[in-house]
């Protein structure tokens, strides 16, 4: 805890994945960022998006490409990183994907990617900057998992994708255990239902958007689907000195739609 305004990031360097999206997470994530003093880069596999989406956040943040299921193009993406802006003190691993697949027609190619990406890409990435926290003694690893993480998904048919989500919070909490002695805290958030392009992503007929949001909204307590900017504010929290005795947490954005 510090005397000075709660919540500043003045003077960190972020690295935002998935952060590509007009109507993302990772943006809206960056922003508060930006907001808060931070110097960030947004990566994404869409370079443009990255860039456009930096382009609209002025001067402290840096948009690029990056794949992060290459280990070769997170290394040169955080080599650049560290060029440009400083060495990583805070990693947001916000990039995924999501399909709409029943389990009996799921196939081992598609399970495999959701994996791939969701997964293995924040472990590549995890690994990529762990050095630097390292070596300055602090760090911030924040994990985006979801509520189907905690329930076994199933709204579109989404098993591997809730699989791919419970499997970060043992990733998130095994490196909380392992890197607390370094002065590195890990926490994930697990948000419900946010109105992102993730349901184009997901492949559901608009009736079924419909008929998932309708529902969210009369049984959810809070009585709304979320927004982007509910789950930036509990990763700027995470990323604050405020969470300094934070760690191993899996915090719940969803409106009451899942506790335990």
């Amino acid at each position: 805890m510090t005397d000075s305004e709660p919540f500043r990031l003045d003077g960190r360097v972020a690295l935002v994945t998935g952060a590509g999206s007009e109507r993302g997470i990772g943006r809206e994530i960056a922003r508060a960022y930006v907001g808060a003093g931070a110097r960030v880069a947004l990566v994404d596999i869409d370079g443009d998006g990255a860039r456009r989406n930096a382009a609209g956040l002025g001067e402290p943040a840096i948009g690029l490409r990056m794949d992060v299921t290459d280990p070769e193009s997170v290394a040169g993406a955080v080599a650049e990183v560290r060029r440009r802006l400083g060495p990583v003190e805070i990693l947001v691993c916000n990039a995924g994907i999501t399909r709409s697949t029943a389990l009996q027609d799921l196939s081992l190619r598609e399970f495999d990617q959701v994996m791939s990406i969701n997964v293995r890409g924040a472990f590549i990435c995890m690994q990529a900057v762990l050095p630097d926290m390292r070596a300055r003694g602090r760090g911030r690893l924040i994990w985006l998992s979801s509520i189907a993480g905690k329930q076994g998904g199933g709204i579109f048919g989404s098993a591997h994708y809730a699989c791919s989500k419970a499997a970060l919070i043992g990733l998130c909490q095994a490196a909380a255990r392992e890197l607390g002695p370094d002065g590195i805290t890990s926490n994930a958030i697990a948000p419900g239902m946010i109105d992102t392009d993730i349901f184009q992503a997901a492949g559901a007929t608009p009736e079924r958007k419909a008929e998932v949001g309708e529902r969210v909204r009369t049984s959810v307590p809070v009585r709304r689907v979320g927004v982007t900017a509910d789950v930036a504010a509990a990763a700027l929290f995470l990323a604050s000195e405020e969470a300094g005795y934070v760690t191993g947490e899996v915090m719940d954005v969803n409106g009451g739609a899942y506790f335990d």
